[in-house]
């Protein structure tokens, strides 16, 4: 008898030993083999802000009784937050060697990824972008079907267009409680003064990817916002929070979709007084030379300052000099320094050419700036190219680019803030077509070492 309890305690001990070890191992999740050889693991969907632990939830929770100096024998753990764009889903991958070390570097692998609907509609989705942070690389991607308890998706490597995933993953924006719109019927119009849309046809009717001009009438009680052409640009919603630019976007089994239109006066139209900001003449700086300007004025209920006045270079602002150098940069373009000096943002700006450091407080959707720079003679001398806006600590900035001719001695700022307005449309979809989504590329039908269809729990 005691023998037999020996062996049946034997075996216990042995069984919560394996359990022990396979529940301490880090989970792997499925994998794909790049032309190059690299290999990619798919870790997990989500939205929003999101943590990545690389210990399963257990060795976690046990690491934190382990002492420091015993830490490194539980094996690298790689914790790390990342954030997917709004209306979009995060797809997090690690990146490995042949030999199963963490790759330390690459550029995007996959060209594009399509999410695949339970109707059959395929949202394709070229890539953007992506962030990185511990050899771990989150692509934020969307739209994508949300009215599916399960994302269906599949990606195609970069260069070549072969398959390397084919994924049925929980999907991370599903509710249940998803309302659904009803499309108005068209023609419609709205009102936001000074300017009436009517929108003539929908996209139903369209035979094109985008909203044609004679699908739309813009009249104004104001005839500064019609005597020149003015500027409309479209985008589309759906009710589950997807956003699309064009009508090849999202779902034709939406019952509805909503498009957002947005009009703005043409650059070239006339603004009133209270719009317009301009600055005096300001002595073109010589090389390696900048300027304090610290000019401020609300326009439209906008803060605007001009900080800067520089020549082409590397500028140095410790707050009281300004000291310009040789410029950082040797590819064009701009540069800045993201660290701050005493809470001031950007103390550190690179620029290939002569600039204007503008700050401005945060634009809603609706407004944008046009922004000007002009020689002594009024003659536009802005660069084509201007660069962006940065944001930083509450202070968005602009470097306001231009390029004097041998004539120009004098510079000076000119800021229009124009106010859009926006109108928003119920519409019916196109008619959906019938289709099948592809047949998967699983593993079974390729080299398993390269591609792989698979359902993560």
């Amino acid at each position: 008898m005691k023998k037999r309890w020996w062996v049946v305690a034997t075996l216990l001990i042995a069984c919560l030993i394996v359990a022990a070890w396979v529940l301490l191992q880090e989970p792997k999740g499925p994998e794909a083999t790049l032309s190059d050889g690299t290999i990619v693991r798919f870790e997990k969907a989500d939205v929003g802000t999101f943590q990545y632990d690389s210990y399963p939830p257990l060795k976690a929770r046990l690491a934190g009784f382990v002492p420091n100096r015993f830490q490194s024998r539980l094996g690298e753990r790689i914790k790390s937050t990342f954030s997917s764009q709004p209306n979009a889903v995060g797809l997090l991958f690690s990146i490995w060697t042949a030999d199963g070390k963490r790759h330390r570097d690459l550029p995007r692998f996959f060209s594009r990824v399509e999410f695949v609907e339970s109707t059959g509609f395929v949202f394709k989705v070229g890539v953007s972008g992506s962030s990185s942070s511990n050899n771990m690389m989150c692509f934020s991607e969307g739209p994508f079907p949300r009215r599916d308890p399960t994302l269906h998706m599949r990606f195609y490597e970069q260069g070549t267009e072969r398959l390397l995933f084919d994924l049925h993953v929980p999907n991370p924006g599903y509710k249940s409680t998803f309302s659904e719109w009803t499309p108005e019927t068209v023609p419609a119009s709205q009102t936001v003064a000074p300017l009436t849309v009517t929108l003539k046809n929908g996209p139903a009717n369209f035979t094109e990817k985008y909203l044609r001009e004679q699908d739309l009438e813009i009249i104004s009680t104001d005839p500064r916002w019609t005597d020149t052409r003015p500027q409309w640009h479209i985008w589309l919603t759906d009710a589950t929070g997807n956003k699309a630019y064009d009508l090849s976007g999202l779902s034709p089994f939406e019952p509805a979709w909503k498009l957002n239109i947005r009009v703005r006066r043409n650059p070239e139209a006339e603004f009133g007084a209270d719009e317009v900001w301009r600055t005096k003449l300001f002595a073109l700086p010589a090389a390696l030379e900048a300027e304090r300007l610290n000019l401020r004025q609300v326009v439209a209920g906008l803060e605007l300052t001009a900080t800067v006045l520089s020549s082409a270079g590397s500028v140095q602002d410790d707050g009281s000099t300004l000291t310009v150098t040789p410029r950082l940069a040797t590819n064009g373009g701009t540069g800045f320094g993201s660290g701050t000096n005493n809470g001031r943002a950007y103390t550190e700006l690179d620029s290939s050419l002569p600039f204007i450091r503008l700050n401005h407080s945060t634009l809603d959707d609706d407004t944008d700036l046009i922004i000007t720079v002009r020689d002594q003679t009024g003659r536009k001398i802005s660069a084509k190219n201007n660069s962006g806006t940065y944001g930083m600590n509450g202070t968005s900035m602009r470097l306001v680019q231009f390029e004097p001719t041998a004539e120009t001695t004098d510079v000076e700022l000119e800021v229009i803030v124009n106010r859009g307005r926006t109108f928003e449309f119920l519409v019916a979809p196109p008619k959906p077509v019938p289709t099948k989504p592809a047949p998967s590329q699983s593993a079974s039908s390729t080299d398993s070492s390269s591609s792989g269809s698979s359902t993560v729990p």
